[in-house]
């Protein structure tokens, strides 16, 4: 599994776990960081991150434009989410796995 690393704003270095249907989307459009995610989606900076993070969910809005821009079809996008829900089930009961 792919892991990002980050910078707090203390200096720690924070590990980040990705988003999958996210990161899908990044690899489709050939984009090297959220900031262009965002552009390419219409979406702030701050909103994919929050939706990396678990605090934000993907909007119905946000599926459609996913799905009109991407070509991506909706049983993959459907398959996408689950896998970050399951990999979010699996870190809330065991913080250590990955």
């Amino acid at each position: 599994m792919m892991r990002r690393l980050t910078k707090s704003k203390k200096g720690q270095t924070m590990q980040r776990q990705p988003h999958a249907l996210l990161d899908t989307v990044m690899m489709i459009f050939g984009l090297h960081n959220d900031h262009q995610l965002a552009d390419k989606l219409s979406l702030s900076a701050g909103s994919v991150s929050r939706i990396r993070n678990g605090t934000q969910n993907v909007s119905p809005a946000l599926l459609l434009t996913i799905y009109e821009r991407s070509g991506l079809a909706v049983d993959n996008i459907k398959e996408l989410i689950q896998i970050e829900q399951e990999r979010r089930t699996t870190r809330q009961k065991d913080p250590h796995a990955q």
